[in-house]
């Protein structure tokens, strides 16, 4: 019976994808780097609230590190496409710990002040801009297209497990040391994860863009190419809008803590983040075995609706521990619209155009948030944080009924190539 239970777990589920070598390698290893960068993104959050107890602040830095993402994130997603990833890899996790560890350093020297978090928040955003194409296009490159939707579902489970255990690790530190120990621990744990870069390789290589023209020119080219392409021109939209409205939350949960529920930032933020991370496991897990586009365009739809429903109910509420419910439920929805977005987007595009898709889906579905935190951080100082999150959730409606709609279009267009 255990055997037969093995089995199953190695040949249907998402753990399909680590029979893979250089795959488990980097994912296994890369459980470590994402636990780092939520010891980041939870000490920016307190830090910020800290500094300036503002829920425009919270917005402002969550652009800071944005705006480099709308900005190179293109430049990146060319770079992808032109040159090998696995080089361009190293070179940028190593940035990163740098980045990551003068934050800890000036933090801990107490030499931190808004103006220079805005300015290492906006550096922090350009190691992103050039690492989530790169990050994203690797993962056809270390798996067979039969185990790339469980791929990107193992890898959602490992990233948001990190979510949900980072918190649990981070708060008694914050506690006890702060905030500038806990990005020191942060900077470490991308350490394991950059030396496994130097232990794998690429394999199922994708053709690389035509090499000899300019820069600009290929990111002509890929918008372009997404913005004509019959499925991915309505796939992006709903992605871009579900981001910007859908997900800004996130970006303000410091202040939703303490304004809405009248509860200690530090304690606040990581519950929230952990609700978050357990759901998102959840989700994962869910949407390991949809792998047919057209049954991922359902399960996209579904996952849509149920997130607006969860986060209306999220800002509805006054009591706590009723909205960390509803926030595990949101991201169950949420996370399983990243996953079958990513999956249709990675299945769809031609692999010469990947790097510079996959900057798009990392620009609309990453960045998106933080534009919408500034709009929501903005009308959090007139009309508190509820209003602006309910009126979100209608702006997202209207935009996924549009979409839906168009679901004939989407189905026909995943056969384009």
């Amino acid at each position: 019976m255990y055997q037969s239970i093995i089995e199953t777990l190695k040949t249907k589920s998402s753990l399909r994808a680590l029979r893979h070598r250089n795959f488990a390698m980097v994912e296994l290893a890369g459980w470590s780097a994402a636990a780092g960068f939520w010891f980041y993104r939870i000490g920016l959050q307190v830090l910020t609230w800290e500094l300036t107890h503002s829920g425009a602040w919270l917005g402002v830095i969550a652009v800071a590190e944005s705006i480099p993402l709308f900005l190179l994130l293109p430049v990146g997603g060319t770079l992808a496409d032109r040159f090998d990833r696995l080089i361009l890899a190293r070179i940028i996790q190593l940035a990163v710990i740098v980045v990551t560890a003068a934050l800890a350093m000036v933090t801990i020297l107490g030499w931190i002040t808004p103006l220079v978090l805005v300015a290492l928040a906006v550096a922090h955003g350009i190691t992103g801009a050039f690492w989530m194409p790169v990050r994203l296009a690797m993962v056809p490159n270390l798996v067979p297209k039969e185990d790339l939707g469980a791929a990107v579902a193992l890898h959602a489970t490992l990233f948001n497990l990190a979510r949900f255990l980072g918190p649990a690790l981070a708060a008694p530190i914050l506690a006890v040391w702060g905030v500038g120990p806990a990005f020191a621990v942060g900077a470490a744990c991308y350490i394991p994860f950059f030396i496994v870069l130097f232990l794998i390789t690429l394999d199922n290589a994708d053709q690389r863009a035509e090499a000899g023209r300019k820069m600009l020119d290929h990111i002509r080219e890929g918008f372009a190419y997404a913005f004509t392409h019959a499925a991915l021109k309505y796939l992006f939209v709903i992605i871009l809008v579900a981001a910007v409205f859908g997900r800004a939350y996130m970006d303000l949960l410091a202040g939703i803590s303490e304004a809405v529920f009248s509860r200690d930032p530090k304690d606040g933020v990581a519950i929230f983040i952990s609700a978050i991370g357990l759901g998102a496991i959840f989700g994962s897990l869910l949407m390991a075995n949809i792998t047919a586009p057209k049954s991922l365009l359902r399960a996209y739809f579904i996952c849509l609706a149920a997130s607006l429903f969860f986060l209306a109910l999220f800002a509805a509420t006054h009591n706590f521990w009723f909205a960390v419910g509803c926030a595990v439920l949101l991201s169950v929805a949420t996370v399983g619209m990243d996953i079958t977005s990513q999956v249709m987007v990675q299945i769809t595009v031609r692999g010469e155009f990947r790097g510079r898709a996959m900057a798009l889906w990392g620009l609309f579905s990453r960045s998106g948030p933080a534009l919408g935190a500034v709009i929501l951080g903005w009308l959090s100082g007139f009309i508190g944080f509820q209003w602006p999150i309910l009126a979100a959730v209608g702006i997202t409606a209207l935009v996924g009924f549009y979409i839906f709609a168009q679901r004939q279009a989407i189905r026909a267009g995943f056969e384009t190539p």
